[in-house]
């Protein structure tokens, strides 16, 4: 019997979309070679872009991902789907690819106007502020239970840097019985009790609460000015939580993205690449070091 060789998949983030978009020829000639797919958040932020760069035009944007997609690339779930599907199943998600949409994307002809792209805008908008509220809520009820506790704040919030914050937030959650209550609190009581590590469910719960902890150390700071708006952190955990399915992510998100997938995935794969461009550095170099870091075992052919 003849073995099948399936490539790794491949999660690249808006850093590497956005740093290749110049280059829309070498951006499609990076997706025919690997087994990429593209969080759906990523054709969200194309949307709702209201930078005033030519190159980060909402339509130019759009044309962009419309190109990688027919190109070769997939395209992702949005949470809200996944976490959904595994409710009415009560079974964990086989994968994160959104096969039917890359398929009509692919098949289908790209029609933007102004005016259907700011009514999409106000509605993409309108929809992850009410997530992003109930999700600082959420943070805020868990900032206000740890002041409380005088003991727990010096045990907690000790200064250290990010990468190890992030470590310790995943070693509390794991150890000490926090997801199963977690689960039960963000969703039911139906899904908590079948939900485990194989879940979307509990990797989405499990991420969030990390960003909550680390959430609530920042506030915790002498003089601290935590965020307020959390929408670009609200989309770049999507990416990370790919790596349920996924097998490596391709970024240059130092901040957020990095740390907080080497502690939640030590297993997966985090392939970091500078983006800059300047003088003496080009699209090319970009796309140069994006095929020396990624090994073959994501090549397609």
């Amino acid at each position: 019997m003849q073995v099948i060789n399936v490539p790794k998949l491949l999660v690249v983030d808006k850093s590497i979309f956005h740093s290749l978009c110049f280059c829309e020829k070498k951006l499609c000639e990076f997706v025919k070679n690997y087994n990429v797919v593209l969080p759906h958040t990523l054709a969200i932020e194309c949307v709702i872009s209201e930078n005033q760069s030519p190159d980060k035009d909402p339509r130019k944007l759009l044309k962009r991902f419309d190109a990688v997609i027919k190109a070769g690339a997939n395209i992702g779930y949005q949470s809200p789907e996944l976490l959904k599907a595994e409710k009415m199943t009560i079974c964990p998600i086989k994968s994160v690819v959104d096969e039917d949409s890359t398929l009509k994307l692919r098949n289908s002809t790209l029609e933007i106007g102004i005016d259907s792209i700011k009514q999409g805008a106000n509605h993409c908008i309108e929809i992850s502020k009410q997530k992003i509220n109930e999700l600082l809520d959420r943070a805020k009820t868990l900032y206000e239970t740890i002041i409380e506790n005088k003991n727990l704040m010096k045990k907690l919030f000790k200064p250290t840097k990010r990468e190890d914050r992030f470590n310790k937030w995943i070693q509390i959650i794991d150890h000490n019985n926090i997801m199963n209550n977690a689960v039960k609190a963000f969703f039911t009581e139906q899904i908590s009790s079948h939900t485990d590590a194989n879940w979307y469910t509990w990797h989405y719960t499990r991420l969030w609460f990390a960003y909550f902890f680390d959430w609530s150390y920042k506030k915790s700071l002498p003089g601290s000015c935590v965020k307020k708006d959390i929408s670009n952190d609200f989309y770049d955990i999507e990416p990370i939580l790919y790596l349920s399915r996924a097998d490596g992510l391709l970024t240059n998100d130092k901040k957020l993205q990095i740390p907080l997938a080497k502690a939640a995935f030590p297993q997966k794969e985090e392939f970091k690449v500078e983006t800059f461009l300047s003088s003496t550095r080009e699209v090319q170099d970009i796309f140069d070091d994006i095929n020396n870091v990624i090994p073959q075992s994501y090549r397609i052919k």
